[in-house]
């Protein structure tokens, strides 16, 4: 059976953190996919308001020990107990499924042919990451 994501027009509510927006840490030389690349500021200003996007995909350092990265849906940010159990360290953020996949799949290819492994948290320090 094939995998279906609803996807709407109707926005998201407004979930927010102590604040402003979500914390989120962003890559400081942050891989995007072509789509994402064209609305970037735009998608940066939502995020950091904390408003929802139907196409967006966070490509994040993954949160379970032994994984490499983590791809969701912008509307995951609306769940309290998702937000609080993910890793917020974005490092690509594409606009549809299949352009996070393939970014994420970029990101690795260039993990592994500068360090020739997949040590992302060596690779993605904790310097590298500004928050907004």
């Amino acid at each position: 059976m094939r995998e279906r994501l609803l996807e709407t027009t109707a926005s998201f509510v407004i979930v927010r953190k102590p604040g402003k927006g979500w914390d989120m840490r962003w890559y400081r030389k942050l891989y995007m996919g072509p789509n994402a690349e064209h609305n970037i500021s735009i998608i940066r200003e939502k995020a950091d308001a904390g408003f929802g996007m139907v196409s967006v995909y966070y490509i994040t350092l993954s949160s379970a020990p032994g994984n490499l990265l983590d791809i969701f849906h912008n509307g995951m940010l609306k769940n309290p107990l998702f937000v609080k159990n993910q890793c917020m360290d974005v490092v690509g953020v594409a606009q549809g499924r299949q352009e996070a996949r393939d970014l994420a799949g970029t990101i690795l290819l260039d993990l592994y042919s500068r360090t020739g492994g997949f040590d992302v948290r060596s690779f993605f320090k904790d310097q590298d990451f500004k928050a907004d």
